[in-house]
């Protein structure tokens, strides 16, 4: 009974603690601390006769203990009346601690070599055997590197901190974007292969941190944190109040990816035909109207999933928007951009390419690249989507030349090749940076260009500027029928779906909360519409080359 009655009093010990902290973060865990040792004596058979006066005691004197630990004064234990260290176990466990923590210091700073085997041994739990079987190693390399690691911490412990987990098994995190990125590739360069950048905003993401709490929690002198700090506040990914900074933007964990995806494939099957119907009848308008003879099988494909992805991505958006009667601001950003960032969460190691339930559902939004006065005052335009969904290769990632993590100016110089290629200009001529001729092997086999009769000719549709406005014309008006009949069943089945933020994260829109209770809608259409021969498909999930939803349209 008197574990009921503690909920009453946390209003009021968190205001207590407020008062005495100065700040939420710190009362918040004074307050916590104050109820556990609460709920540890009451736990043990205990009674409290007066339940608020011992739970205000509590407070001051752990408040006080923590005054004590801040200016380097000696710790008094307050005894078993009132805290939560006094069972008989806790020399025992003190000892316990104090030996784990000691393996987390020496795993911060050793070498995968050693750091792999006394991770699975200590904080694992795993025998030497499995390590061995594990790792390919003999028992007593296993042993030799366990032996070397032990002493290298006793060697070096009077030295070492407190850390968390992330000092030895750091996380990775992917930076994805809506809108247009800076000119250097922002937000994406700004943690591209930086894992140092990429922790220290996952550590500063459930509340907002100092640098010196940074730099402990990740086992990193600040003289390292403090500029990635800088720059990513710059780059507007972190944010700072006071003498604290947080990231500034929303992260999913693997979890929050695959947690409503079986529910979108039933809410697909059961509301097929409003979603499927308009695209429909665009694809049937424009396979009349656009049916040129030079056109390949992989030309009429390519356009027919251009207008699924486009009418699905767009519809749904704009029924969430209509819906919520709220719309996304791209603000205007450093270098040019303008755009709204979120972030994917994977534990080291992980790889959502092995998670084939996840990468199913996998798209990246429409990419869209203009370019003006080309030869005899062209201008192009290109219309991309990604189809991570699908096991397929990816025009722009190809394994066999690399460029700045930029899709922009990727695009741009694709742009470029296609209207070479096209109108058969001769490259150097157009002032082409001759590293992407690299690329025509790689987007042959992507099916964006072909090989005809020893020429390499652009494999999907490309229109006038008339067709390409009738085009955009056709995909406004089906997104609009597909968000109009989608409010009502897609309002129903988003309640109880919202991702919730950290208190202190405002500026995150409510797309961005919802983004993975509807994001599976788009590719589980597509798939459905397949399956049920709505929609060209063949083979698109065994390794079969999918033609790569773009057009491309010149303005003569």
């Amino acid at each position: 009974m008197q574990l009921e009655q503690l909920t009453q009093y946390t209003e009021y010990l968190l205001n207590l603690a407020l008062k005495k902290c100065g700040n939420i973060y710190d009362a918040e865990d004074l307050t916590q601390e104050t109820l556990l040792a609460a709920i540890s004596y009451i736990s043990k058979g205990n009674e409290i006769s007066n339940i608020k006066t011992w739970l205000c005691s509590v407070m001051n004197r752990r408040f006080n203990d923590i005054l004590r630990e801040k200016y380097n004064h000696p710790v008094l234990h307050i005894g078993e009346d009132f805290d939560i260290a006094d069972d008989t176990n806790f020399i025992d466990n003190l000892e316990q601690k104090a030996e784990y923590e000691e393996i987390r210091k020496l795993v911060a700073y050793q070498a995968q070599t050693y750091r792999d085997v006394l991770v699975r041994h200590y904080l694992k739990g795993q025998s030497i055997e499995i390590i061995s079987k594990a790792l390919g190693l003999p028992e007593g390399t296993v042993k030799s590197r366990l032996y070397l690691g032990r002493k290298s911490v006793k060697e070096g412990f009077e030295k070492m901190e407190k850390y968390n987990e992330q000092s030895y098994a750091p996380i990775n995190l992917n930076i994805s974007y809506s809108g247009s990125g800076g000119i250097n590739g922002e937000p994406y360069s700004l943690v591209y292969n930086d894992v140092l950048a990429q922790n220290i905003l996952w550590s500063s993401y459930e509340k907002p941190v100092t640098i010196e709490e940074i730099s402990l929690g990740l086992g990193v002198p600040t003289a390292y944190v403090e500029p990635i700090v800088e720059k990513m506040v710059y780059g507007e990914l972190m944010a700072k109040t006071g003498t604290r900074y947080y990231t500034d933007f929303i992260i999913y964990t693997v979890n929050d990816m695959k947690k409503y995806i079986a529910d979108q494939v039933k809410f697909v099957k059961t509301y097929f035909d409003i979603l499927w119907h308009p695209i429909e009848e665009a694809i049937s308008t424009l396979t009349a109207a656009f049916s040129p003879k030079h056109w390949t099988l992989d030309s009429q494909n390519s356009l027919e999933l251009y207008t699924a992805f486009n009418c699905l991505d767009y519809g749904t958006y704009k029924s969430i928007s209509e819906t919520f009667n709220t719309h996304q601001i791209f603000k205007d950003r450093p270098n040019g951009g303008r755009w709204i960032a979120f972030g994917h969460l994977f534990k080291n190691g992980y790889n959502i390419k092995d998670d084939i339930e996840s990468q199913k559902y996998l798209y990246s939004g429409e990419r869209f690249v203009k370019l003006e006065k080309l030869s005899n005052n062209d201008s192009v335009e290109m219309h991309v989507y990604g189809i991570e969904g699908f096991p397929c290769c990816q025009y722009d990632r190809s394994p066999d030349y690399s460029f700045i993590p930029n899709n922009t100016v990727i695009d741009e110089a694709f742009s470029r090749l296609l209207y070479i290629i096209y109108n058969d200009i001769n490259p150097e001529s157009a002032g082409l940076n001759p590293e992407y001729i690299k690329a025509v092997p790689w987007l042959t086999k992507c099916k964006v260009l072909r090989k005809e009769k020893d020429k390499v000719r652009v494999n999907i549709p490309v229109l006038s500027q008339n067709e390409g406005d009738m085009l955009l014309e056709l995909l406004h008006k089906a997104q609009n029928k597909i968000a109009f009949s989608l409010r009502e069943p897609l309002s129903k089945f988003l309640k109880g779906k919202k991702k919730e933020l950290p208190a202190h994260l405002k500026s995150v829109p409510l797309q961005k909360q919802y983004l993975y209770s509807y994001n599976a809608i788009v590719l589980a259409t597509i798939r459905e519409a397949i399956s049920r021969g709505r929609i060209y498909g063949e083979k698109y999930d065994e390794e079969y080359q999918v033609p790569c939803p773009m057009i491309f349209i010149i303005d003569h």
